[in-house]
């Protein structure tokens, strides 16, 4: 990195606007649902659904295919963005019955990093949606001192009342900068720090105590707020125990509400990018597998790469299983955003050798190759199998984990089985190892699901044909009549659609 780390996304004007549709697209079929307002326990599967609602209207435009192709991988991480947003506010204002009607979904503010939640905050007050508790709260969270002022005046009593009594910092119904601005309205700054946790509390500045756990909470304001009431020497003081807090938070986010995952990455980026071109570089190097993953975050998924790229160069071996755990749970897990195949397959070639051994040997705990499956996204299977050496190959082949996959293929895309085993340059011992492992594997997978016999005991013989090298054209060894008209009419309907786009076969 010879260079500070540009840390603010950009898109050209054509982007933007692909963005806006996609939203526009999102709020239409929100609009519906939402009229009366809803919560997200409604219905199961709620914002799924959307999702495939929205893909199925962008199939319909009358768009080029690139473009509908852009507007389609925009899907996903929009609807990400406003789900985040929604559970965030439920849980800041400590209520999950909050009418989050069709009024306040048209006021997020969208920008080249999503939803701005500050000037979203702000629109929001100036409706008066809320009640005046609430406002109040949300006024606070995003330190706008002029409507603080404003809305205290209108607090009912018995709510100012509830700063007076004893506090525990570590109460749900604590939010400390709601607790902040109370105490200072009411002139009893002496109990600012009986709101924040002990190990947080820098009794010679309160500015800095807040600071830091303003950053640890995920408040991008808050930590903005209070950097600037900071002098010069406490900033220096303060920065690194800050950002070690905020990726602390960040990079446990797949432990916690997906709505408090975006504001800690947020304030992660924000304090990166106030350190010098150096402090960058000696953090990255102190924390390289921690660092890595917000990168995994969109919209900075551009900038994933060039940090891995440098990353490589500090992070020890046996720091790979946790680089891993963070790898799957940042691509596949639950509300994390948008996969791109292009950017896993790159960043899998460019890796050390024995962090893609790594990758075989933890397979079985993360399953890597189930989420391929689920995503059909063959051609990062290619990708990974001719990235890695013969003995991990057959490493794979003969896990009990990997032949579900095999058995799969070989009715859907036996290609890729022969990819598999023709690629592995199998010896005569592997190949009668093999044909015993997966005897068992075969026999233990009938008694499981034995109402798929006939199917699964023609893939098998199919499957040691391939391996005897006995295996016959491949028009003879089809699936089933029924079979292969069902994969027909699957591939007529995307090719309709024009939704997905799935690699060629080679």
């Amino acid at each position: 990195m010879e260079k500070k780390l540009d840390l603010v996304p950009k898109l050209s004007l054509n982007e933007m606007a692909l963005r806006r549709v996609v939203v526009n697209l999102y709020y239409e079929s929100l609009s519906d649902t939402m009229g009366k307002g809803f919560k997200l326990a409604d219905e199961f599967g709620f914002w799924q659904k959307k999702t495939e609602d929205v893909k199925w209207k962008v199939s319909n435009l009358a768009l080029p295919k690139l473009l509908k192709k852009k507007l389609t991988n925009s899907v996903e991480p929009i609807c990400t963005e406003m789900q985040r947003w929604k559970l965030l506010h439920e849980s800041l204002l400590n209520d999950f019955r909050v009418n989050f009607d069709m009024r306040i979904f048209y006021q997020l503010y969208w920008t080249c990093s999503g939803v701005d939640y500050l000037k979203t905050a702000e629109k929001i007050l100036r409706l008066e949606i809320l009640e005046i508790e609430k406002r109040f709260r949300l006024a606070c969270w995003y330190c706008l001192e002029d409507y603080i002022t404003v809305l205290w005046k209108l607090l009912p009593e018995e709510y100012k009342g509830r700063f007076n009594g004893e506090i525990n910092p570590r109460s749900r119904d604590v939010v400390h900068l709601e607790y902040y601005w109370a105490l200072i309205l009411m002139g009893k700054e002496f109990k600012l720090n009986d709101v924040l946790p002990r190990e947080f509390v820098n009794a010679s500045s309160t500015y800095q105590s807040y600071f830091k756990y303003s950053a640890y909470k995920g408040s991008k304001e808050g930590t903005e707020y209070f950097f600037q009431k900071l002098t010069n020497e406490e900033r220096n003081d303060a920065l690194y125990s800050a950002l070690c807090y905020s990726l602390e938070r960040t990079t446990m986010t797949f432990f916690l509400p997906d709505g408090l995952g975006k504001l800690r990455s947020d304030v992660f980026f924000y304090l990166l990018s106030l350190m010098t071109h150096e402090q960058q570089l000696r953090f990255l190097e102190q924390h390289p597998s921690k660092c890595l993953i917000p990168f995994l975050e969109w919209p900075w998924q551009d900038l994933f790469l060039d940090v891995a790229g440098l990353i490589w160069n500090f992070l020890p071996e046996k720091e790979y299983g946790m680089m891993l755990l963070g790898l799957f749970e940042g691509l596949f897990g639950h509300g994390r955003g948008y996969y791109s195949p292009e950017l896993f397959q790159n960043f899998f070639v460019h890796s050390p050798i024995n962090f893609r051994k790594k990758f075989v040997d933890q397979e079985s705990m993360f399953s890597f190759f189930y989420e391929f499956e689920k995503l059909e996204d063959e051609e990062t299977v290619k990708v990974v199998w001719r990235n890695i050496d013969s003995d991990d190959r057959m490493k794979l082949l003969s896990s009990d984990r990997f032949f579900p996959f095999l058995r799969s293929w070989m009715c859907r895309k036996r290609y890729l089985v022969e990819m598999c085993i023709g690629e592995a340059a199998l010896s005569k011992e592997n190949r009668e190892m093999l044909k015993e492992a997966y005897t068992k594997f075969h026999i233990s997978l009938q008694s499981s699901i034995p109402w798929r016999k006939n199917s699964n005991e023609v893939n098998f013989k199919r499957l040691l044909e391939l391996l005897d090298g006995t295996s016959t054209s491949t028009n003879s060894t089809k699936c089933s009549e029924d079979e292969t008209l069902l994969n027909a009419k699957r591939l007529a309907s995307d090719e309709k659609s024009d939704v997905t786009k799935r690699p060629k076969r080679q």
